[in-house]
């Protein structure tokens, strides 16, 4: 087990925690805030267990296909963890503001890593059943509501408010980076060590994970809160935040709807490529990956010139260049130019996430972090039913006219956030 980092060891100097990111030359500011050990640790945790959850996923989707060759009951394994994952935000958002945030997080990481190794067991004996698979993913959900609220909450805590944008889009990487080659990695572990193997290596990533979150002091999971309430009181409490900031709600709407009109083409990436572009998996797979590249360099470069300051324009930025990559995409009868405007569009994506994780971060009190992001990425966890009406409305009309239209919709969405909220947000 790695040394906890103590907090005086850990903190900056009075220098680097008033300096701003723009007092630093250009190869310093993307990963400023990995300067400071705790997030350092809580970082590198977040990029393994999210290898091992691509890997996790990977495998889970075969083994499901092993298991019962069935494109519902595949749906159905994918979609429970979504589910689960959307009604259990706001339960563990309310116990993020409870209980010791970086103890839940070791909590979840530790329930995760034995329901891993109870699949890969069942896998291993040949004693697997689809039920079994099915409620791993549901659990998954809770845990995985468990993880990003309660993270998201406590990295305040473990850099210097100046480096909280940096830390945010550090974050966006660590969760956006595996998507890229974890896929392909959980395919070739699948063939060199079967099912069962791939799951054993997930149990050996969310160990390691598990240790360096363990190195992190308890001291910067504590909250800044004088009494604690019912949970019926903390919940009206969150809410009644939400509804009296205003502002609040408008930026969350200017970030809600052009990521769930944004996904929703997304999400029907399988079906535009065969039926579209007539090709097959494999560069569904490459299509996908690059997604996952875009939104690595669009949190990189908001971690390198992001500034609170520009928080209204970066998310303006971000939901224009969704806008304009779902219309190219509906446009595009090439497999090059699609690929161009999916890594755009991840990339315009993680920028507004990261601006706009950043901006609650530092407008919530510490107190209120975890039950207002709760709900908050509650409403995120909805974005499978703007597919489902895309899916829908694209039966009738065609994939090609669903991400134009939504193209247009989102851009028209940005002027309107503009104009009405984000010219004049300024943290």
């Amino acid at each position: 087990m790695p040394p906890a980092v103590n907090e005086p060891e850990s903190l900056p100097d009075a220098t680097e925690e008033t300096d701003s990111i723009a007092g630093l030359s250009w190869f310093r500011r993307p990963l400023v805030s990995l300067r400071h050990a705790p997030f350092r640790l809580f970082w590198m945790s977040n990029v393994v267990f999210a290898i091992g959850m691509m890997v996790q996923f990977t495998a889970r989707g075969w083994l499901t296909v092993q298991l019962t060759d069935s494109a519902l009951i595949l749906g159905l394994v994918e979609g429970v963890f979504g589910v689960t994952f959307a009604l259990s935000s706001i339960p563990t958002g309310i116990l993020a503001d409870r209980r010791n945030r970086r103890n839940l997080l070791i909590a979840g990481d530790s329930l995760a890593l034995v329901a891993v190794v109870l699949i890969g067991v069942l896998v291993a004996v040949d004693a697997i059943e689809i039920w079994h698979v099915l409620v791993a993913s549901a659990f998954g959900g809770v845990l995985f509501a468990l993880r990003i609220p309660t993270g998201q909450a406590m990295t305040a805590r473990l850099v210097p408010p100046a480096h909280i944008m940096n830390a945010i889009s550090l974050n966006q990487i660590a969760h956006s980076l595996p998507n890229v080659a974890g896929p392909a990695a959980g395919g070739v572990l699948i063939a060199l060590v079967g099912i069962a193997g791939a799951y054993f290596v997930t149990t050996g990533a969310f160990v390691i994970g598990l240790m360096m979150m363990l190195g992190v002091a308890a001291s910067f999971g504590s909250i800044d809160r004088a009494n604690v309430k019912s949970v019926g009181e903390d919940l009206r409490e969150a809410v009644n935040y939400v509804l009296a900031h205003r502002d609040l709600l408008s930026l969350t709407a200017a970030m809600l709807i052009p990521f769930i009109l944004g996904q929703s083409y997304v999400l029907l990436l399988a079906l535009f490529v065969e039926q579209e572009l007539g090709l097959g998996p494999e560069a569904f797979g490459a299509l996908s990956a690059t997604l996952g590249l875009g939104a690595v360099v669009g949190g990189m470069a908001v971690a390198t010139f992001g500034e609170e300051r520009q928080i209204g324009l970066i998310m303006f930025l971000g939901i224009v260049s969704t806008g304009v990559a779902a219309i190219v995409y509906g446009l595009s009868h090439s497999v090059v130019l699609t690929a161009s405007v999916l890594f755009f569009a991840g990339a315009g994506q993680s920028a507004l996430f990261a601006a706009y994780d950043t901006l609650l971060l530092i407008r919530l009190p510490d107190e209120m972090r975890g039950r207002v992001m709760g709900l908050m990425f509650t409403l995120v966890a909805l974005f499978p039913i703007g597919a489902a009406v895309a899916g829908a409305i694209a039966d009738q009309v065609g994939l090609r006219a669903v991400a134009i239209g939504e193209g247009v919709v989102i851009i028209l969405m940005a002027a309107v956030a503009w104009r009405v909220v984000l010219s004049r947000t300024s943290a």
